[in-house]
Order: C-alpha cells, then structure tokens, then sequence
C-alpha cells in the first residue's frame, strides 16, 4: 500500500460513501516540504501540483467500465501497473502515477541517499499531463487511448493486489485501443519477412513531431503499438504511441540542468525552455526511426511537418490544457501555453535539422522476398536508388521503394539485401556518396556497370554470380552471419567532459580537464573511433602535461589503430638523485626541490592493436622528444653531471631525438577489475630506440609486471595479492629513460623516482582483508583494511650494490557500491613515512 497517499485516503473514505465519484487528495506532499538551496540544486518542478489538493474520480475496478477483473502483472519498470479485462474480453491496464525509480539503480544504492534523489526527480513529471494528449493527437489523426486518472479505492476484486493498488493515484487505459496490434519487434520482422508489407510512415512522422511538441523524449521500442491493417497485397503497419509518461518534462535545478546539457542525459530536455538539440532528444526508439524514415524524402518531410503545424491551432492547445485538473490547470495555463506556442514556430526548423542528421548515414533494407535493386547516379552527382518486386516467375512487379539521394546531405548509403533471390545493378559515375552493398542468404546476382568508388561489399559464400566491373567490389566473403547481420546504424557521436584531479607530496595539488569524444563506425561497437584529451596543471611543481590517444577499431582488418601522444610541457618537473641502488638524498633545507629536473618531454606512438577477449596485443613505432631547460636547473641536482652517472651526463643539457619500435601485451583473467580476488594480471611492453641526433644514443628496453589474486579460506574475506614486476635495458639510455623505483607505481614509502638504473626488479606482497559490507544511507560498499610489505631494487654499470630496498605498512580501503575503490595508507622505509590516498587499488 502506497505510504505517502494512505492516510489522507483513509481520511477521506471514512467520509464517504459507496456512491462518491470523486475525491480530493494530495498525491505527494513531501516534494513540496524542500528547502530553498534543495530547490536551487533540483528545481521547482511540479511540486506545487503534487503538493495541492486536488480532486479526482473514484475507481471502482468491480463498477467502473462494467466491472474490470485483474488478470495479470505488468512489467513496468518505475511504475506498477495491472492488465484487466472487462466483460466482453477487451484488455485495460492500470498504472501507478507514482514512479519508483529506484529500480534503476544499481541494488547496492537502492537504499541510499540516491534512492531519495532520484526519486525526487519525479518531481519534474506533471502528474496529469497524459490527458491533454488525446486531444493533440485528435487533431493531428493519431491512433490514441482515451486514459482516464483517479483514485483506486478498496475493492474485493483487487484481491491479491490490493496491497500494491488500492489507496494509490493511477491512470487506467484501453490497453489496444485500436483493436489488435503488434509490438515493434514483430512489426520489424513482418517488414523482413515480405515486402508486401510496409509501414505508414508520414504517421510516424507526425507522432514524432508531436513528441518534440510536448517535450515526450521518453519513446523507446516498448512505447510503440502497430496497427496491422491489411491491404490488397500485405500489411500497412500505423502507429499507436503509448504511455505518454513525460509529457512536459522539466530539467529545473543546477544539477538536471547539468547532467542535461551535458553527456550525461542530453536527451532529456526539459519544458521550460525549448528542445536544444532535437537530435538528442529522439534518442531513445532512433533504430526504427532511422529505417521508416528512409522512405521520406526532403521535401516530403517538410510538407507533412508543415501539415502537422498546421492542424495545432490556439484552440487546441486550450482545449487540451483544460484537461488538467485545478490548481495545476491554473498554476500552469499561462506557461505551458506560451512554450507550446513557441515549439510550434520553431518545429519546421527543428524538424528538418533531424532530417538532416538522419539522412546523413542511411539504412536501405530490402526483405526477404525477391527484389530487383537498381543503385544509379543522378543529375545532383547524387544516388538514386529503386526496388522492385520480382515474382515468383521471375518477372518485374510492383516498385516498392524510390530515393534519389542529395550529396550535400547523403554521404553514406548501407543497402541491405537480405535473403531471398535478388539482383542488383550498380550504374555511377559520378557520385561520391559511399555505398556498402551487404547480401544474404539465396542466389544473388550483382551487375557491376560503373562505380566511381570501390564499394565495400559482404557477403555469403555460395549463390552469388557477377557481371561487369567485379573489381570495383572490395569483397568480404563468410559463411558466418555475422558477415551479413543488419546492425542498425548509430548516429550519434558521444561527448564528455571530466575534472581531473589529484594530491601527492611530490607535485602538490594538481588540476586539469579532460575531454573524450565516441564516434560510431560501421559495425564498430561500441564505437567506430575514440579521442581523448586531457590537460593537468600541478601547482607545487609548476609542472604541466598534455595528452592525446586514438582509438580507430578494426581499422585494418580485425586490427585496431592506436595513437597515442603526450607533452609535458612546457615544464615536465621529475624527481631525479641520480643512477645507482644507494644513491645519497639529503633532506637539508628545501630539499626535494634540489632533486627536481625540469625538462620538456615530447612522445608519440602510433600501433596496431590486436584484442582477444582476455589478451591484448600491440605493435608499432614510438618517437621521443626530450628538451632541457638549463635556466630553471641551475643550481640543481641535474646540473651536477659529475654526480649523475647516466650514459648521457655529458650532453643532459642537449635537445635529444628518437625513434624505434613498441611491442605491448597484455593479459587479464581476474574476476574483477575493482575488486579482484581471483585471477591474475599480465602486461609486459618491449621498446628499442636509435638516436635521431649527436645527443642520443641507441638502447632496447622491456618492462613488465605480473600480478597475481588468491582468495584465502572459505570466508572470502580475505585476499592474498602478489605483483612481480621489473625491467631490463641494453644500450645507453638518457637518464629520464631509466627504470625507476620508488612511489605509489611500484615501491611504497620512498620519493616518486628514487632509485634509477639500466635494471629493476621489485616485489608487492598485499594482504586484503573485508572488514564488512556496509550499509548505509549515504553510500554503502565494502569496507576493509590493507597490509603490505614491498622490496626491490635497481642496477647501474658499476654500481656494486647488493642492497634490497623495502618498506611495509598499512591501511584502509572503502569501496562504494563496489564501483571504485578509496586507498588510504601508510608506508614506511628507512627514509620516513609517507601517506597515500588513491582512487584505486595499486594493482
């Protein structure tokens, strides 16, 4: 039973009789009991509406409609919801308005404070705003409900679901208004299957249009009915939409606003203003659009938008604003009018830039039946392309589909044959419009007249004959069906932007941006390409870095290509007290700033990069830049080069240059990236450099760790962790090529880089023991506690040294949600202590 509405129910119905047909109530108070900085941070929303009283009708599931009986449970996510049927057998559904959100957390947050935020966020639905849509959809020839939304009163019918139903606020619906229909899966599948069938897609068209006017950006697959209507030939699929849940959305509130105009949430787009990128906002359901839209052309789209625009006059928008109840008609008459007034100016233009977005990468498919599929060019230096029918006697019928295709909207067409007996003719000179051709299953034959470009083309093994230009096909020939597989098209390039940020004694407080940007590819999943930036700023140092790495997967082949590129510049500061395993540090004075080197560092290394599904493997060049500043090293520790003992003391001071090759591997078995326990971790990386100029030398150099996780016992609390890990040189490195010991990367309880040579090893021994799993309303996770003992060491030619470094110590770990891991610990060597916090385990 609803918690929040019980009492003023029960207040209420002792009050009333078996013949009240309304009632007033409060659907949820507590949305309006926030403070102002709450408000500030969430918005106002609608909390007035849930707050005020309001009267609704009384149902009766035993009387209403003539008696409704419960059949089954829905599977609604954040609502409940219940299918009923009436007496002649005709479906209904009753629906919560009261959402319960919490299901979309993960279950270790589902009684935190999250859950209350979230659900705070309900706040921005207008409870009411599903009944002013029938009156939209009237006047634009929409299939539509006619929902009704009152109060569930106790009624014996209820039975098993009293509990969850009666005494709640909720919204009760024809569930097929229409008569019978099909979801979208099978509405898909029948258009697959015979191209007899089809879909209305001017309808659609005008359903979408009428989503972008009401601020409905919640339209995924599920939301979607078909009406299959037949015809002389097959099936016209017209759409029904459903549950219209969002209806004038808000995204009020510092944090919406955030998450909203940012790569978090850019769908949702909030009513109090107008749509910012309509793009975003037909996210969700943007497979089946992208194909039903294909048959509209450009100045189709515009008249039907046009059309649309047309039928929402002023008395329209009145009449339907009229269907919400007092106060909230009141409370909102004036502002929801004014933005409906708005969209509709602005719908011609918004719509039109989707329809560009759209076509900019274009899905054709043909069905399973035979066809006759002519690709040309045109007079635009554009591609045109027509499908016929072919009958079973192999003779021409009907044409089922006609595009011509403008250059400076189309740059790409993915035409899907599919199975079935088919032909293809290829005729273009002059286009350059990309085409990929992908077949199916049957006999295919494809006549090649011209092609300006080569054409991706895949296909099966067997039943396919060739004619014309065959080479103008670059051909991917597979029995696998995963070779001709329709993967719908994603069009939609994913930003964000992220605060760096860190702390340790070396470089002090550190701050920066970082920026990643995810491109979808043709059938590159996730993505086709990633690029990510990142700026760091250390303020005790003085200290700055830049980064760049490209991802372009199955680039080449299965092969993916890499790029990966970082500057620490204009000042790169690194700890450095010269070659050897006992090198002397003396902490007198400002000590540390006496050992810190200022250089400019300059890499790049492209690769190729081959993954398994537990190894990764890569290979390509590397190029290094290295620039010395002898102004900010004067008086330092580098400018000593008697004491510094590397191969290059002579020319530190000299612009150095490489170029070689990198060889990396990796190999990942543990259970768990966060929190592993079983399993172990194996990278190793391999790079030879040859000098460019006088000042560099030639050197190869392998480094590499393996790390191990052994749970211990039957209790699972506790985990023993090994890492080994290491590294050879062979040649003459520069100094800031060397092996380096010392740090939170691999030697607890000394200064970052404090040992350096042409060789390393070093061991981490980690005991992690599970304290417990905490509860909590703020944030629960595992919480538990660390002890380690690290060694190692390093070689230096002539360094005679046979001393082992080590350092032990302990600390905390929290993991909330099991998402991340909070380390806090202290280590300590013959050198001191020295605190750490980090965001993740060592290894």
């Amino acid at each position: 039973m609803n918690k929040y509405m019980l009492f003023p129910a029960l207040l209420l119905w002792g009050l009333t009789t078996q013949a009240q047909d309304s009632l007033k109530i409060r659907i949820y108070p507590d949305y309006d009991k926030v403070g102002k900085f709450h408000r500030f941070l969430f918005g106002e929303n609608y909390r007035k509406e849930y707050a005020a009283e309001t009267k609704v009708p009384v149902i009766r599931l035993s009387q209403i409609k003539g008696g409704l009986t419960p059949i089954k449970r829905g599977g609604g996510n954040q609502t409940h919801s219940l299918r009923l049927e009436d007496k002649q057998g005709k479906e209904w559904v009753l629906r919560t308005v009261e959402k319960y959100p919490e299901v979309l957390l993960p279950v270790e947050l589902r009684q935190t404070f999250a859950k209350d935020i979230i659900k705070d966020n309900m706040s921005a639905q207008q409870p009411f705003s599903a009944l002013v849509v029938p009156v939209f959809a009237k006047a634009a020839g929409i299939p539509h409900s006619e929902p009704m939304i009152g109060w569930v009163v106790p009624d014996a019918v209820l039975g098993e679901y009293a509990e969850v139903f009666e005494n709640s606020l909720c919204l009760l619906e024809e569930r097929e208004p229409a008569g019978d229909t099909d979801n979208t899966e099978k509405m898909l599948k029948k258009l697959n299957d015979n191209n007899d069938n089809s879909v209305n897609a001017p309808l659609l068209l005008k359903a979408k249009a009428l989503d972008a006017l009401l601020g409905d950006w919640d339209r995924h697959e599920d939301q979607w009915r078909w009406i299959p209507q037949k015809t002389d030939t097959g099936l016209k699929y017209v759409v029904v939409p459903r549950d219209r849940d969002q209806v004038f959305y808000l995204s009020q509130g510092l944090i919406p606003k955030f998450a909203q105009a940012s790569w978090l949430l850019p769908m949702i787009q909030g009513y109090e203003r107008n749509l910012q990128n309509i793009n975003w906002f037909f996210w969700e359901g943007r497979s089946t659009y992208n194909r039903i839209f294909g048959q509209i052309d450009e100045a189709q789209w515009n008249a039907i938008v046009k059309e649309f625009c047309a039928s929402m006059t002023d008395e329209v928008f009145e009449k339907a604003l009229k269907k919400l109840p007092e106060p909230g008609y009141s409370l909102r008459h004036d502002q929801l009018l004014a933005q409906l007034k708005e969209r509709r100016t602005h719908l011609p233009e918004m719509m039109n830039t989707y329809y560009h977005f759209i076509n900019r990468i274009v899905d054709i498919q043909g069905s399973n039946k035979n066809e006759l599929i002519n690709v040309s060019d045109n007079e635009n230096k554009g591609l045109t392309v027509t499908m016929h029918k072919i009958a079973k006697d192999g003779k021409l019928k009907d044409l089922i589909f006609s595009r011509a295709y403008d250059p400076s909207v189309t740059k790409e067409i993915r035409l899907y044959v599919r199975d079935g007996n088919d032909s293809l003719t290829l005729n273009n000179k002059t286009s350059d419009i990309k085409l990929r051709i992908v077949g199916g299953e049957g006999n295919k034959h494809y006549d090649v007249l011209n092609s300006k470009r080569v054409v991706p083309f895949y296909g099966m093994e067997s039943g396919i004959t060739y004619s014309g230009a065959e080479s103008r096909l670059s051909k991917h020939i597979d029995n696998d069906t995963n070779n001709t597989h329709y993967v719908a098209t994603d069009l939609y390039r994913r930003k964000m932007t992220l605060l760096n940020a860190g702390f340790n004694a070396d470089d002090g407080l550190s701050l920066g941006l970082s920026f990643k940007m995810m491109s979808p590819g043709f059938r590159k999943l996730p993505f086709g390409n990633i690029h990510s930036f990142s700026f760091l700023h250390s303020f005790k140092s003085n200290a700055f870095s830049f980064r760049y790495s490209g991802e372009w997967f199955q680039a080449l082949g299965k092969a993916d290509i890499v790029l990966q590129a970082t500057a620490f510049a204009p000042e790169n500061s690194q700890n450095f007290f010269g070659l050897g395993n006992e090198t002397p540090y003396n902490k007198d004075g400002e000590h540390i700033k006496y050992y810190r080197a200022r250089f400019s560092l300059y890499e790049l290394d492209p690769a190729l990069r081959w993954r398994g599904s537990k190894t990764v493997w890569t290979a390509g060049p590397s190029f290094q830049y290295y620039r010395f500043n002898r102004h900010d090293n004067a008086d330092r520790f580098i400018s000593n080069t008697a004491l510094l003992h590397s191969p290059d003391s002579a020319s530190i001071d000299q612009d150095k240059l490489y170029a070689g090759l990198a060889l990396g591997f990796t190999r990942n078995t543990r259970n768990n990236d966060v929190l592993p326990s079983s399993g172990s971790f194996l990278e190793t990386k391999l790079k030879a450099y040859t000098g460019l100029n006088n000042a560099s030398e030639a050197s190869v150099q392998l480094q590499g760790s393996y790390a191990v996780y052994h749970r211990l016992g039957g209790g699972r609390r506790f985990t023993l962790t090994d890492r080994i890990g290491g590294g050879l040189t062979f040649g003459k490195q520069a100094f800031y090529q060397s092996h380096f010991l010392g740090g939170q990367g691999n030697m607890l309880g000394f200064r970052s880089f404090r040992y350096g040579g042409q060789h390393m090893l070093y061991n981490n021994l980690e005991l992690r023991a599970k304290v417990a799993n905490v509860g909590g309303y703020i944030l629960p996770g595992q919480f538990g506690l660390t002890a380690f003992f690290d060694t190692g060491r390093v070689w230096e030619k002539n360094d005679h040294s046979d001393v082992w470094h080590y350092s032990y110590g302990g600390g905390l770990y929290y993991a909330p949600a099991i998402l991340t891991v909070i380390q806090a610990q202290l280590a300590h060597s013959k050198e001191g202590y020295y605190p750490y916090i980090t965001m993740k385990f060592r290894y």
